[in-house]
């Protein structure tokens, strides 16, 4: 290994560590938020409860897959499905308009 490799190298561990320091932090206020409470009593007589009764509040899992199957199908259906026969194929390909 070159010195340049060694130093290209230690650049990208430090970029994976940047990243796995902010998942840490990303998860440390995703517990924060999910711990969250909010007052529902009185001044006499306080009562907590937590701001996510289910877990589908804090994080909507159907909705987060319908979201990127809808971005994946308008962009899967924009393309024209024209069949065409090998030897359709072969003439584009040799054509000079290709």
């Amino acid at each position: 290994m070159t010195l340049s490799e060694f130093h290209f190298k230690r650049y990208a561990q430090e970029y994976k560590e940047i990243d796995e320091e902010y998942k840490l932090h990303k998860l440390a206020f995703l517990i924060r938020n999910a711990e969250a409470k909010v007052n529902k009593g009185t001044e006499k007589k306080p009562k907590e409860e937590y701001a996510f009764k289910d877990f589908n509040d804090f994080f909507d899992y159907e909705e987060a897959l319908t979201t990127v199957d809808q971005g994946f199908i308008v962009q899967s259906t924009n393309k024209p499905t024209k069949k065409l026969s090998p030897a359709q194929i072969a003439l584009q390909r040799n054509s000079r308009k290709g």
